[in-house]
Formats: structure tokens, sequence, C-alpha cells
């Protein structure tokens, strides 16, 4: 479900619309476009960006805001754009999905899984059969209990499209509600990664919904947002492209535990959460100093010395990162050859884009490992010698998969900065070698729609197009999904490979630690022969938030707006 971006002018106070409506709607602080010889603005359009800002928040200062005393207002990392998060991985889904559904388990701070809708569970002697039991008291949002059925016909559904849940539902024999609040998972061989699989919050999520809506298909969005979670979706007061609004659910029960990590209790302590697309790094910087939004998600690098001298929060959550991803179309020429896959290894070079995307060394990190580096799976095996330093190489590779400079379309995200910036600066290390390179601007929520399209690229199609998912989420073989080779049913670039997808297969039935590790290093050697994507580096964006909040959560991989409180006591 992909809508149109609309004017994000009704995401300012009350009185102010008019006024600044060519800045809601990003207008009035575009970045401009990189010059090919760099990434340098001149002097002129600094300057008048320092004047630009400082007439804004004038104009602000006179506006009259609303009563926000209970409404926490965040700027997040991108426009939400579609609502269901099973069938799409895009992360701002899946933080959508965090507040409007809830699940079976989560993982608390030390990432070790917690029971969140279920009380008790069991698991039998041989690994074969799992037990479940929900909690009383369980409701959707439309007034209705959670039962069994629903838990079974939300599992169904998410297996169909996550790599946990499809090797699980391979392995099942049976999967059925025993009564209302009974359920029961029947296994041909014992799966290892049962609870790390429910509990996991990145794309997809095993989110629970009503029956009705789970039996929908898969590949097909649900029809409507009903969950059970601690916000309920204000579809009303949805502008796509401006604001997001989620009430407080008076009606969820929270667990007695302490909130940890994405475990605990969800205690909700506002009424409104209010997400702004305010799509300008500098404007959205501005807001958060000046007291118009209390939360912003990765803000620009550059302005960090200016929000922690105003007195904001500054703080890294997450300890694994962000790893940035270089994912090929395999379906088509060029790329459906390894060797021009294989060239890509040696052109990319991760620290120039790096340092183009933040410029700070103690936010990034240039690993070679697919299995995120800082992760216990971590490792550089089969990573060829000279990544990113060998241009001749990846030359000649071109040369013998057959490209002959054909245009190869990029796809290029504009609206989040670093990945509009990365993607400038890898088109450079293209163009360097020879190859034609044929962007295509848009924004994050398109390209992960445009991804989609399996048509040739000159009828719609793709070539190219960089992402990036959360540490954790890719931090072994089973959760890396881009890693995945299962062709048709492998996420959008399709890499096809039965060996490949074999290894990966075998990883949830070794059951010691030793053995895991020698098989994802066998897993990784393949990967670099077969290429899925092109590791691009990690990086590890921070939060900044108001002095008026407490209890923000470090939650790996994403962020979570439970437990927060927000003081009545005026910005310093």
């Amino acid at each position: 479900m992909i809508h149109s971006v609309r004017s994000s002018s009704s995401a300012l106070p009350s009185g102010c619309e008019g006024r600044l409506s060519l800045a809601a709607q990003g207008r009035a602080f575009r970045y401009p476009r990189a010059a090919s010889a760099g990434l340098m603005w001149s002097r002129r359009i600094r300057r008048l960006r320092r004047w630009a800002s400082v007439l804004l928040y004038a104009l602000l200062g006179a506006c009259t805001p609303p009563d926000d005393s209970n409404t926490l207002t965040v700027v997040a990392h991108a426009d939400l754009q579609s609502l269901d998060p099973i069938v799409t991985t895009v992360g701002i889904v899946q933080r959508h999905a965090l507040m409007v559904y809830d699940v079976l388990f989560a993982r608390d701070a030390q990432q070790r899984p917690q029971p969140q809708m279920i009380e008790t569970w069991s698991m039998s002697e041989d690994g074969l059969v799992w037990s479940f039991r929900l909690r009383e008291g369980l409701l959707f949002h439309d007034g209705q209990p959670v039962t069994a059925r629903d838990v079974v016909a939300s599992l169904r559904r998410w297996g169909a499209r996550d790599p946990f849940g499809r090797q699980l539902l391979a392995r099942t024999i049976d999967l059925a509600a025993d009564s209302d609040n009974r359920f029961t998972w029947r296994l041909s061989e014992p799966y290892g990664l049962m609870l790390h699989a429910l509990s996991k919050t990145g794309g997809p999520i095993p989110v629970i919904m009503p029956e009705r809506l789970a039996q929908t298909d898969p590949s097909v969005p649900v029809r409507e947002v009903v969950g059970s979670g601690p916000f309920m979706f204000s579809e009303e007061e949805w502008i796509p492209g401006s604001k997001v609004v989620y009430l407080r659910n008076p009606d969820y029960l929270p667990r007695s535990e302490p909130a940890s990590g994405a475990a605990g209790g969800k205690v909700v302590h506002v009424d409104r959460v209010e997400w702004l697309n305010i799509r300008d790094a500098q404007s959205a910087v501005f807001a958060l100093s000046g007291g118009e939004i209390d939360y912003l998600e990765n803000p620009a690098v550059d302005f960090l010395p200016m929000l922690e001298s105003a007195g904001m929060i500054v703080e890294r959550k997450d300890p694994l990162g962000m790893q940035g991803m270089m994912r090929m179309n395999h379906l088509h020429p060029p790329f459906d050859d390894p060797r021009a896959r294989r060239a890509l290894l040696f052109v990319l070079d991760q620290g120039e884009i790096l340092q183009a995307m933040f410029g700070n060394d103690s936010l990034v990190r240039e690993c070679a490992a697919f299995f995120t580096c800082g992760s216990p799976l971590a490792s550089t095996a089969g990573a060829p010698e000279g990544m990113g330093e060998r241009p001749e190489r990846a030359r000649q590779l071109f040369a013998e998969a057959g490209y002959g400079g054909e245009p190869l379309v990029l796809l290029h995200p504009t609206d989040i900065q670093y990945v509009n910036i990365a993607t400038l600066v890898f088109a450079q290390q293209l163009e360097r070698i020879g190859v034609n390179v044929d962007l295509q601007a848009m924004d994050f929520g398109s390209m992960a729609a445009r991804r989609s399209n399996r048509s040739p690229p000159e009828e719609g199609g793709w070539h190219l197009g960089m992402t990036y998912w959360p540490g954790g989420d890719v931090s072994d073989p089973v959760g890396n999904l881009p890693m995945h080779a299962s062709c048709g049913d492998a996420w959008p670039g399709w890499p096809c490979d039965d060996e490949h997808q074999a290894l990966i297969e075998r990883f949830p039935a070794a059951l010691m630690d030793e053995e895991r590790l020698e098989l994802s290093v066998e897993i990784q050697r393949s990967a670099y022969e077969l290429v899925p994507y092109v590791p691009m580096g990690q990086w590890y964006l921070p939060v900044a938030y108001s002095p008026r909040l407490e209890g923000v959560l470090e939650v790996p991989g994403t962020v979570v707006f439970w437990n927060i409180s927000k003081s009545p006591t005026a910005m310093p």
C-alpha cells in the first residue's frame, strides 16, 4: 500500500501553516545537489541556509503552539507510506508495527527472548512439540479478545514471508489452537531458534492480528490496522508525507516486569504520539532545539554539537548499528552474471562512502563481514583481497560478464541524507571505471516499492540500489534475509543458488555454538562467491531528544515509544 506524498504543512504547530508552508513541504532547506567533483556546498548556500533558519524560527516563535503537554512529538527517520509489516521489511513500517501490534515474545536489553503475550510455554524433551498459553485479558483495538486462532493465523501469514518463519513452517507437522488461549506447534525436527524467531524486532516481525485480517494473502497488504499493542493507529489523522498519529490504548494490560529492550511492561505515559515528516535535516534539528518537537531519530551528524550545546540529550542506543548494503538485481544483465556482481566488491570503497556519509570516525566502521561486525558470528572469511581498491580488476570482471556500457539504473533515495550521499559517492566510484550510471531520484518509500518490480530495468525495473538493515537483524544466516538465495522467494534482488540456500537451511539444526560458528564461516565463504549484495560497512546513528523526556529505552535495531514520560518543565 503506497500512498502519494502530500504537503506536510499540517505537521506544523497551529497558526504556523500559512507562514511556513514551504518549510513544511521540505522546500525551504533542500540540500543542494552534490557536484560530481565532490560533495561540498558553496559558502553562499551555507550563508543563505543559516539566515533562512533564523527567519524560520523567528516565525515559529510568533506562532501559537498547541497544548502538547502529554503529546510526544517525533521526527522519525523516514515517512510512513505503508502499514503492513508482513508485506514489507522497511524499517519505518516495522517501527509502526511495534506501536500498534503485540508479539508473543520480545528480546530484553541483553537480547534474550522473554514472554510478552505468552503466559506459559513448554517444549517436549525431543524438541518436537511446543505448547503455549496466552495471557488473560488480551484485547484487540476493536474490542474483540485475542484468541489462539488469531495467533495461529498470524503465525502462518508471517511464516510465508519471514526467513525464520519459512524454516519453521517447512518443519511443521501441525500448528493449531487447542482452546481459546492455548495452541500447540508440532515439528518434524527440532528447531533451535524457535524463541529467537518469535522475538525478532526486525522485519517481518511476527505480530499478532485478528484472524479475519491474518487470512489475507501474505503478499497483499491488510485492509485495516487492528492490533492489540500499547498504541492505536489513528487512521483519520494520518496524512502520508506529513503526519502519523498514535493514541494510547486504554485497554492495554502491560506485563508486570520492568521494561527492558523490547520486552517487559509496555507502560504508556503519554496520550498521543505524533510522527512528523520534516524532510530537511537542519529544519528538524532547529525544531528540536526550539522545543517544537521532543524526539529526533537519526539527527544529521553536522548538527550534533549544536544540539548538545542547546541542552538536548544525544545518545547512541544501538551497539550493533546499521549495516549498509548495495543490492544488485540478479534477474537481469549484467548482474545475472556473478562476475559482474564480484566486480562491485573491488569498486565499492567503504571508507570513502562512510566518510562522505558522516565525516565522523566514531560513528562508522568498515566491515567485510556479512554477519555484522561486533556480533558473535562476525568474520572476514571469504573476503577477497583488495576490496574497494582494485578498479582494474573490477573493469576486467565487468568485461568478462559482457557489460558493454549500457546505462545501469541506480535507485537514488534523496529524502534520507546519508543514503542520498552514499548513493552519489557510489555512482562516482562506478563512473571512474567507465560504468554508465542512470541515477533515478525518489524518496525511500518509493524505492522500497520500485525494488519489488521484477521487470527489466528499461521497463521500470532496476539494476542497483542501496539499503540498510539493523545490525542485530542480519547478524546470523537466517535473519540476514538479503543473503538468502531462494530464487523467486528471495528478498528483492532475487539471488538464486540452491547450494548456498541449503547451507542456510542447515543453520537452525546446529545446537552447539561451535557448530553454528563453523557453519556461519562456510556460509560467508559461499556468500562471497555468490555476492547477494556488497557490504557497505556499518554506522551507529544517535538519537536526540528533549531533556523533558525520561524513560527512553535502548532497543537494538529499532526505537520504541512506550515507557517515555514527558515533563512539563520548560526547555533550557
